[in-house]
């Protein structure tokens, strides 16, 4: 069991206007952060850029790209603040999907024309570089953020189109046994989409929105069972909430008995994205994500030694306390498009 940052860690203002700001510092501050909390390998938290797509769209455009391009520069920074920190926790880079980012603008139609299919593959060959590029600097994780597959539905000519981005995406590291490549799916639901498209592509490991999309545990299901699951399973509210200790052990077993998973297979992120957050409570964020994946990974008998809530081990709803939300159902015998 592991946890992970998922998504932005909250800028200096929301709204990214810090020119006197030196970023490397905040990455190093984010990098620090995660390490306390025990997350399994770290990232920049999105610091530098309000809008990372924006920012990658435009590297691609002014070929800040290859060995010495903008994602690498930016792994290497990160991987420097954590080597600085004495820790050998792995870090890793996340970028853009090939099929989110072919949506932006104009080519953001319900259904693929020609147009943005070439536009889309285009895109996914020219991420293929530069992930081949991170492979080759000794990158160990790349996490592909694919929000718009929510939007995929069971839309035929999306399904085919997502699917083909993702294939083209992995096509070119397929020599780098190392690398291990992380589909993200966030802020809803990719179950329509079925599991034909979402796992057409060798991605290593998948991360699901478990809050904002609780029909994703069909996918989570479906999933061959060697891929990992990372759990997208905390709900973060800006005034704080209960404690969700249970919920996450709760989802981190469920996923790893899920086909016969097993606990090094799965992880546990943050669903509700941390960058609306003041830095005080995304870290207190982290660190109950580190601890629900320390609890996740003991025996039940030893996690309520170490103060897991007795009633996990019972039923488990009656861990969440009479007013607590409900974790969601594991699904049962609905079959996937």
């Amino acid at each position: 069991m592991f946890a992970m940052l998922s998504g932005p860690w909250p800028r200096v203002k929301p709204d990214g206007s810090d020119a006197d700001v030196k970023w490397d510092d905040r990455v190093r501050e984010v990098v620090g952060l995660q390490v306390e909390a025990g997350m399994g390998f770290v990232t920049d938290g999105h610091v530098r850029w309000a809008d990372p797509a924006a920012a990658i769209l435009a590297a691609l455009e002014a070929g800040d790209t290859g060995p010495d391009g903008l994602l690498l520069r930016v792994w290497r920074a990160t991987a420097a603040a954590a080597s600085a920190m004495g820790t050998d926790v792995p870090a890793a880079q996340a970028l853009p999907g090939p099929y989110s980012l072919g949506r932006r603008g104009s080519y953001g139609l319900p259904a693929p024309g020609a147009e943005r299919e070439e536009h889309t593959l285009s895109l996914a060959a020219a991420l293929a570089s530069e992930l081949a590029a991170l492979a080759t600097a000794g990158c160990p994780i790349v996490i592909v953020e694919e929000p718009a597959a929510v939007d995929v539905g069971a839309d035929p000519p999306e399904r085919a189109l997502f699917a083909a981005a993702q294939q083209r995406l992995l096509a070119d590291v397929e020599p780098f046994a190392d690398l291990h490549a992380m589909l993200a799916i966030t802020g809803g639901s990719a179950a329509e989409a079925g599991a034909a498209a979402i796992f057409a592509a060798p991605y290593r490991s998948y991360l699901f929105d478990l809050v904002a999309g609780p029909d994703n545990w069909y996918l989570v299901r479906a999933a061959p069972p060697e891929r990992g699951i990372v759990c997208g399973a905390m709900r973060v509210e800006a005034t704080g909430g209960e404690d969700q200790l249970p919920l996450l052990v709760w989802a981190a077993r469920y996923a790893a008995s899920a086909g016969g998973r097993g606990p090094d297979r799965v992880g546990l992120a943050n669903a509700t994205p941390l960058g609306g957050l003041d830095p005080a409570a995304a870290r207190e964020a982290l660190l109950t994500l580190g601890r629900a994946a320390a609890l996740a990974a003991m025996p039940l008998d030893r996690a309520v030694e170490a103060g897991l809530d007795p009633r996990t081990v019972g039923s488990r709803t009656a861990a969440l306390g009479p007013d607590a939300p409900r974790p969601p159902r594991p699904p049962r015998g609905r079959a996937l498009p």
